[in-house]
């Protein structure tokens, strides 16, 4: 069908969505741009200011292409579950509906996300003592009598499902990972297995929601997981570059040694080969402990921690093959359970041992060594610093490809070995000078004054009390954060005061609003993906700008073959896109209105880069008056 008539058919899908839909100028135009882009098999990087509603605009033309049979099968990749929920319940099926459209959709996610019937049966029939092995400790009685009763209930199998969620430790029991499921045909359940159900649904569907992750995951794997598809769309496609990156890499912590272990002790009379996966499971953690967060290189002490773990894993993979071949010889029989399982154990060895030679193996100029997670639980990871090598063979070498989001940088194809992708803008269809300030108060120190926590603090409990709560405020650091509830918390007594890590995302989400007077402090993850509409919200402030670490481990390497480009092709990039993100989470209706406070004066005063960063932005009123913008909450706070 000619691009032109885009724009009847977008009219017909806006007329169904809930309320009637609105005539939005940008999402037509986008529209048009993913017809262009499906027509001319060419890449598309798209920008889309919030309220375009750009799920609509790529879907229409997608959908119009499938019915038409002028493409086969097409693949969404989103990078929230939110986004995946909103797309596969309201998006995809009213857009299919008002198009008439024979047009079918399925959800595919990583194998792990589905509870593993088998393992499940196995973890029900154990005794007691091999219970406490699998669930590390978990108190079995607490948990499993729910999630035995979901899984006789699901259709899916998903664990997001099951509310409330059981312990990770519990989840890993009645899971299986893409490294350890030895089959469908290999298996006693493989004819009800949840994952191979999904996968079938994901074979015979037109249109395939997944996740980066997981898309990272299949061009990880040449392509093995996903069925073929002749168009990609990345939404929220700023996490692309970096969502590949890591699913390209390698990671070895104390955990998979020691989950190994439990799972060895079941499977073998010999207890010291389990013992001896149990030491590497604490030596691994001791060598990398002292290093978390930095880059690493592997000096004689790591060597030797991998070597050995690399010869236990050999030892208990010869062990389980040993087991097999022994039954055979006696002319004995092993029950298909009992395969399974030793199936699922060698699969996992051989796994650990393909990751410790990569690691072992890696190069300085290619990939970045560093330590990530926490003292407690630190994990070595292997970071390719570029991936334009596989993005050429697994991306831009296949089906079409859309990436969008409502903040892409311009570098956007740099990163991810394209750099002659350029990224088109359409405009939000809202009034934004209208409907809020941005304020920088340049009253206050720089970041990196002593003085500019106290400060900060007290500015954020002024303009919280103008707004009568209904505020988000977002923080670069946990430290941050913490300084400043314990400072807010003194003083806002009359006000509903959350902090992240009190409760999950979703519980303090609905806290706040729910609860009159709310005041929600968070991190990074509440930078992005966050939708509070309405009066709820009517305050965003933002503690200092985001700029990565200087010592960053994988920025780090990346700024060392950048040399001097380096702040201008990742730094203010990723600081532009960030803060982009955050301050998107003020107004995302027409009818919002409200305060963004960045807290930074740099945003005010920095002649190299404060133009960069305020174009990124929603184009506010800007101003820098304090009694301006508490004057402003007051009245939003005053019924009309």
């Amino acid at each position: 069908m000619p691009v032109p008539d885009i724009s009847a058919l977008l009219g017909s899908v806006t007329h169904a969505v809930a309320g009637g839909g609105e005539n939005r100028p940008g999402q037509l135009e986008m529209a048009r741009r993913v017809a262009m882009s499906l027509d001319t098999r060419t890449a598309l990087a798209v920008q889309a200011g919030t309220g375009v509603g750009k799920s609509i605009a790529y879907l229409t033309p997608i959908i119009d292409a499938l019915a038409d049979k002028r493409i086969e099968r097409a693949v969404v990749a989103t990078a929230t579950i939110a986004l995946q929920d909103q797309l596969v319940s309201s998006d995809l099926p009213t857009a299919v509906s008002a198009l008439g459209a024979d047009v079918t959709a399925a959800v595919l996610k990583g194998r792990s996300n589905y509870v593993c019937l088998q393992r499940l049966e196995e973890l029900n029939e154990a005794a007691i003592g091999e219970q406490q092995q699998l669930l590390a400790g978990t108190d079995a009685d607490s948990y499993l009598p729910a999630v035995n009763e979901w899984a006789a209930s699901t259709t899916s199998g998903d664990r997001e499902e099951l509310v409330p969620a059981p312990p990770s430790a519990v989840w890993r029991a009645v899971s299986v990972g893409p490294d350890e499921c030895p089959g469908p045909a290999r298996c006693p359940k493989g004819d009800v297995c949840f994952a191979e159900a999904a996968r079938h649904r994901a074979a015979d569907a037109d249109i395939v929601v997944t996740n980066h992750h997981f898309y990272g995951l299949h061009m990880a794997s040449e392509g093995a997981l996903l069925p073929s598809h002749d168009v990609v769309v990345f939404d929220e496609a700023h996490h692309l570059a970096d969502v590949i990156s890591a699913t390209s890499g390698a990671e070895l912590g104390g955990g998979r040694f020691r989950n190994l272990a439990r799972r060895v002790r079941t499977l073998l009379t010999d207890a010291d080969v389990a013992d001896l996966l149990i030491k590497s499971a604490d030596d691994l953690p001791d060598a990398l402990r002292p290093f978390v967060g930095e880059r690493v290189s592997i000096d004689a002490t790591l060597m030797a921690t991998l070597i050995a773990g690399r010869s236990r894993a050999e030892s208990a993979l010869r062990a389980l093959r040993n087991v097999v071949q022994a039954a055979g010889t006696k002319g004995d029989s092993i029950d298909l359970k009992t395969t399974t399982r030793v199936e699922r154990a060698l699969r996992m060895l051989t796994s650990l041992i393909d990751d410790i030679d990569l690691i072992s193996d890696a190069h300085d100029s290619t990939t970045v060594l560093w330590v990530d997670g926490t003292p407690a639980n630190p994990v070595l990871k292997a970071t390719p610093i570029d991936v334009s090598a596989i993005c050429a063979a697994q991306l831009w070498n296949g089906p079409t490809v859309v990436l969008t989001s409502a903040t892409l940088p311009g570098t956007l194809g740099d990163g991810l070995g394209r750099s002659d992708l350029s990224v088109d803008r359409v405009e939000s269809p809202f009034d934004y000078a209208e409907l809020g300030l941005l304020y920088c108060p340049v009253h206050l120190p720089t970041p990196n004054d002593p003085a500019y926590g106290p400060a900060s603090r007290e500015e954020i409990r002024r303009l919280v009390e103008a707004a009568g709560g209904r505020s988000l405020c977002l923080f670069t650091s946990y430290r941050a954060m913490e300084a400043a509830a314990e400072y807010l918390i003194d003083r806002l007594t009359d006000m509903n005061v959350l902090v992240q890590g009190s409760e999950s995302k979703s519980e303090l989400l609905r806290d706040f609003a729910t609860t009159d007077h709310s005041v929600l402090l968070a991190t990074m993850s509440f930078w992005q993906g966050v939708d509070i509409p309405g009066d709820d919200l009517t305050l965003v402030t933002i503690d200092r700008l985001p700029f990565p670490r200087p010592d960053e481990p994988v920025l780090s390497a990346r700024r060392e073959r950048l040399g001097n480009r380096a702040f201008r092709m990742i730094d203010l990039p990723r600081a532009s896109t960030l803060l982009a993100q955050a301050a998107g989470r003020l107004v995302r209706r027409a009818d919002d209105h409200g305060v963004v406070a960045v807290l930074d004066k740099r945003l005010a005063t920095s002649r190299s880069y404060r133009w960069d960063l305020i174009g990124a932005l929603p184009p506010f009123t800007r101003t820098k008056e304090p009694e301006e913008v508490y004057r402003f909450l007051r009245s939003l706070d005053t019924p009309q």
